[in-house]
């Protein structure tokens, strides 16, 4: 009955791994991978935002689903942009999924841009300032080999200290300035 199920499941899923992804389907995404290539599971396929699956996995915080994609990772582009040029580290910071951020840090060979800047110049870590993700925040510091520019600036020349001032997060200021 198990390869009955697995089989139908593939069969309905096929080319879906976007939807599987934002919805969390864990054990989807995990049959998908390892019973289909690429090209048959919809891995690398982007959305009309240019969104893919890694990015609605973390944009939603679906720890499991990112950590199956982190499992193949040599199959995904880790640092795809979106149309707006949002990476998915981006989108895991901009919403405070701290499990999810903390296994695309701890991913080895991951070599995941922790700076890469957005169509607005701004960056994961000025993302997680600007909403008041503490922990979010201290996560990246306390990261040993994340290399965070603090003192990068948008378009408008704003910096993560800056965003946490303007904001009102009196925590995340205090964190930046210890």
């Amino acid at each position: 009955w198990k390869v009955l199920a697995e089989n139908v499941l593939i069969k309905r899923w096929k080319g879906k791994m976007l939807e599987a992804c934002k919805r969390g389907e864990t054990k989807v995404v995990q049959l998908l991978l390892e019973r289909c290539n690429s090209e048959e599971s919809g891995l690398n396929i982007k959305d009309m935002l240019g969104w893919t699956a890694l990015m609605f996995a973390c944009y939603n915080g679906h720890k499991d689903v990112v950590q199956l994609l982190l499992d193949h990772s040599e199959r995904i582009e880790l640092n795809a942009r979106s149309n707006s040029g949002s990476t998915a580290f981006m989108l895991a910071c901009f919403h405070g999924h701290k499990d999810v951020i903390q296994l695309l840090l701890d991913h080895s060979d991951s070599n995941i841009e922790l700076n890469a800047k957005d169509e607005y110049e701004s960056t994961a870590s000025m993302w997680a300032c600007c909403n008041g993700h503490k922990d979010v925040v201290q996560l990246l510091l306390d990261h040993s080999d994340s290399n965070i520019e603090l003192n990068a600036k948008d378009e408008d020349g704003t910096t993560a200290l800056m965003w946490a001032c303007h904001e009102g997060h009196k925590d995340v200021v205090q964190l930046l300035l210890d």
